[in-house]
């Protein structure tokens, strides 16, 4: 094995190992979202944007860690075959993951300038419900504690173990609190995905360059 091929096979290993890492943090991120998303259901259920993106991630994620994982065991076991497949799973997974970026950064601005709207009619509509958005976002009202308009506030707008809850010691309105969390959360696997794509590009071209000498040396080999 000359020393270019060593480098190759084994950069193109660690490459891969970074992958599956990446594909659990994509795994995890969209987790995090699908778990505070799914409380707040009733109230994000009118833009399909919210509920794809962290079902994407997961799905992209799980793809990713098995595509590197089959990468890894190409790389070591040189098998020219299972390197080109590994190669065209790649390009998929980047045009994939491509799309995924482009969806959250371009819709972003569109689901943050919603996010006041689905909170204000899910409050005028029914407020015990929307205090489950309250103890899951830890926030209090649409805008804040004046959203109620009275001195006397419920529970979920402070943190547990205050007697009295009222302006002074509430949460920040859920309509702040939301647009952080979603701006935060897209920025992240927005990001990943990205770095994940720029790192994949280099691998397909060293996965093709390690395919390619495998086949030549089982050529020389067989003549």
């Amino acid at each position: 094995m000359g020393c270019g091929e060593f480098l190759v096979k084994y950069i193109l290993f660690f490459a891969n190992l970074f992958f599956a890492l990446a594909g659990v943090a994509l795994i995890g991120l969209g987790v995090a979202v699908e778990l505070h998303v799914s409380k707040a259901a009733d109230i994000l259920q009118s833009s399909p944007i919210v509920q794809l993106t962290p079902i994407g991630a997961i799905v992209v994620g799980c793809i990713v860690f098995v595509v590197a994982f089959f990468g890894c065991c190409g790389a070591i076991r040189e098998s020219n075959c299972m390197l080109i497949t590994y190669a065209i799973f790649m390009i998929v997974l980047m045009v994939l993951k491509i799309t995924l970026a482009t969806l959250i950064f371009v819709k972003q601005d569109e689901l943050l300038a919603d996010i006041p709207r689905w909170l204000t009619d899910a409050f005028n509509k029914d407020r015990q419900a929307f205090q489950e958005i309250e103890r899951t976002f830890t926030c209090c009202g649409v805008e804040g504690p004046q959203s109620y308009m009275s001195l006397a506030l419920p529970a979920t707008c402070c943190a547990a173990g205050v007697q009295t809850c009222t302006v002074v010691n509430a949460h920040p309105g859920c309509s702040r609190v939301l647009s952080d969390f979603f701006q935060t959360f897209g920025l992240a696997i927005g990001v990943v995905a990205i770095v994940v794509v720029a790192v994949e590009l280099v691998a397909v071209v060293f996965g093709l360059c390690l395919a390619n000498h495998v086949r030549n040396k089982s050529r020389r080999t067989r003549y």
